[in-house]
């Protein structure tokens, strides 16, 4: 069973996240903010990461940055979960190195759609 790291600060969202993710089959590990990611990482070695941008504390660009110039994470795609919609946050996310980007409200449809394209490409050849 392949294992989805949900990073976000609104339990509602985390909680609809967790709902869809499970009905489709996965394993889910939740946190509120970016202070634990890392740690969450460690614990539960997940397959994926779907990232909330917009949160107190380290935020998720600072946590995607992170992810990033960590050896051992920056293979993990991320997906960017956020209500920021301007095509300057799509392209700063990918150019720090997201695998995807959905806008809130999401449809369950769409995201794990994503979801399986970010998994199945980074699976090794």
């Amino acid at each position: 069973m392949e294992t989805i790291l949900v990073v976000d600060d609104t339990d509602e969202i985390r909680m609809l996240l967790v709902a869809t993710l499970e009905a489709a089959g996965y394993g889910v590990v939740e946190a509120s903010d970016g202070s634990g990611v890392m740690q969450w990482i460690e614990d539960s070695q997940p397959d994926a990461i779907i990232l909330d941008l917009m949160m107190p504390g380290i935020d998720g660009w600072d946590t995607l940055a992170q992810l990033k110039e960590q050896d051992d994470t920056k293979h993990i795609p991320v997906i960017i979960s956020s209500a920021l919609r301007g095509d300057e946050d799509l392209a700063r996310a990918r150019k720090m190195g997201a695998h995807d980007y959905v806008t809130k409200p999401w449809s369950a449809a769409t995201l794990l759609e994503r979801l399986r394209w970010a998994l199945s490409a980074a699976e090794p050849a």
